[in-house]
């Protein structure tokens, strides 16, 4: 009998936790910020690594003709949250991603400020594009 629950566990390894979420940026209107708008889908494991796919549009401060657009561009990295008191006054995720995209470097998402452009796109040119982000 032992012999067969340690050849069980061998076998069948204990799942782990996984979570599918999605989450959406939206950029403000400010002058001399650069912007971008995304929406993407993560898996979310229950050591707080992240993998998925996100569509990404970036422009550069008021200039129409800087717009690009990132489609099906795969990420990971992880997800930590932040509780009331540690950084802010208010509970919030943050998603440290990086992606297969040559041109952007990272991605530092700051989830649940409304109304502030917290979240950040880096691209290899060094530009930094901003938006607000939250879980859909």
């Amino acid at each position: 009998m032992k012999l067969f629950l340690i050849s069980v566990f061998i076998v069948f390894p204990l799942a782990s936790f996984s979570a599918v979420t999605s989450f959406k940026c939206q950029s403000l209107d400010q002058l001399g910020v650069h912007k971008f708008d995304a929406y993407g889908v993560l898996n979310l494991d229950d050591v707080n690594h992240v993998t998925g796919v996100i569509s990404a549009t970036l422009q550069k401060a008021q200039s129409i003709q800087s717009m690009q657009n990132f489609e099906d561009v795969q990420v990971s990295g992880f997800i930590r949250r932040h509780k009331a008191g540690e950084i802010f006054d208010k509970d919030f995720d943050q998603l440290i991603l990086t992606t297969n995209e040559p041109y952007i470097k990272s991605l530092n998402f700051l989830l649940g400020f409304k109304n502030k452009p917290t979240s950040k796109i880096y691209s290899i040119d060094n530009f930094r594009y901003r938006s607000i982000c939250h879980f859909i």
